[in-house]
């Protein structure tokens, strides 16, 4: 007669192998959340904004607040909603969360309550275009994205490119 002791230590030492190895995965898991755009109003219509221009007004003498993310899809800790209006790019509203909840554009630049000029960025919004071609994190990678350059608030180019890839967008 073979004990079954054995096979039951076997079995639990196999047992505890695995819960350590989603012990460890089940984090990287929750880090892995597609995350909520920003929106950008263009031409009327509402666009998914894969570039997040309110992160250049941060810095130097002007520190980013303490954001808190309200879920794993907002691990930035605000969703901004942007404008494009006679050539001139705005933040038009936020949601953001901090130790005080939730808290808006007038919170974030106190006395104003309208849009504000986003003077601060120079840089390429990316604009998803068409259909997924393949879900991704943090966001989903398109066939097309519309490619917005923008000098201090002002936008000088657009045009529409095919999927850039993993290659880096060229600075402008």
């Amino acid at each position: 007669m073979i004990p079954t002791g054995g096979k039951t230590r076997l079995s639990r030492k196999r047992m505890i192998a695995v819960l350590g190895v989603l012990a460890f995965l089940i984090p990287q898991a929750a880090l892995a959340t597609t995350q909520f755009s920003d929106i950008l109003y263009l031409d009327g219509q509402k666009h998914s904004l894969d570039s997040l221009p309110l992160e250049a007004y941060y810095g130097p003498g002007n520190p980013r607040p303490k954001f808190r993310a309200p879920n794993t899809a907002t691990w930035r800790g605000y969703i901004a909603t942007w404008e494009i209006d006679r050539g001139v790019l705005s933040l038009k509203a936020i949601k953001a969360w901090t130790g005080r909840g939730e808290v808006g554009l007038p919170d974030l630049f106190p006395g104003r309550k309208g849009p504000v000029a986003a003077t601060w960025f120079s840089g390429t919004l990316k604009v998803p275009q068409g259909k997924v071609i393949k879900p991704a994190v943090p966001h989903p990678i398109y066939g097309k994205y519309l490619m917005i350059t923008v000098e201090k608030g002002r936008v000088v180019n657009r045009e529409i490119v095919d999927h850039p890839g993993d290659t880096p967008l060229p600075k402008r």
